[in-house]
């Protein structure tokens, strides 16, 4: 009894062809139509929160990547050169800032940069070398040798600066 009681009602609620077991069309379409838009804000919703926090994170590493343009800015000057001592202070200025990225950001390769910068800056020609070359206390192999190292330093560090702006640029693009 109480099954034949709660058929007319269920068929009145629903509609007509609740008893077959289906929704109405105009049912299906709006649950259909609520379904997308649900779907739809969700997306857009999760992607302003993804842009959001990448934009925070360019944020906090932009101040680094220009950092490293100046050190490419800098390497690239030296590298016309044959560097001695007192060609370096610039560049040890921005070595001791790329030193306090990589305290900021250890999982940025920042030390790889460092490296190279320090081998770079271990083989800078003597202060005095056109005086000694001029006095033949110096060979001018080892002149030669020291510029080679200088040359291949550069390239090293360059090529570690690339790597870390192109994580940077990964990590924010």
């Amino acid at each position: 009894m109480t099954h034949d009681a709660s058929g007319p009602c269920i068929r009145q609620i629903l509609g007509s062809d609740a008893s077959q077991g289906t929704f109405t069309s105009s049912w299906t379409w709006a649950a259909a139509i609520a379904v997308v838009a649900l779907v739809v804000s969700t997306y857009f919703s999760i992607d302003q929160v993804r842009k959001s926090k990448r934009a925070k994170e360019a944020k906090r590493f932009q101040a680094d990547f220009e950092l490293l343009n100046e050190t490419v800015v800098v390497l690239d000057k030296l590298a016309g050169t044959a560097a001695q001592r007192q060609h370096l202070t610039q560049l040890g200025e921005l070595l001791s800032r790329i030193k306090q990225a990589e305290r900021r950001f250890p999982e940025l390769p920042f030390g790889s940069v460092v490296a190279h910068i320090d081998a770079y800056r271990k083989v800078t020609l003597p202060d005095d070398f056109g005086r000694k070359l001029s006095g033949k206390r110096i060979v001018l192999d080892e002149l030669l040798e020291l510029s080679r190292q200088q040359g291949a330093s550069i390239t090293s560090a360059l090529a570690a600066i690339d790597a870390v702006q192109s994580e940077i640029d990964r990590r924010t693009g």
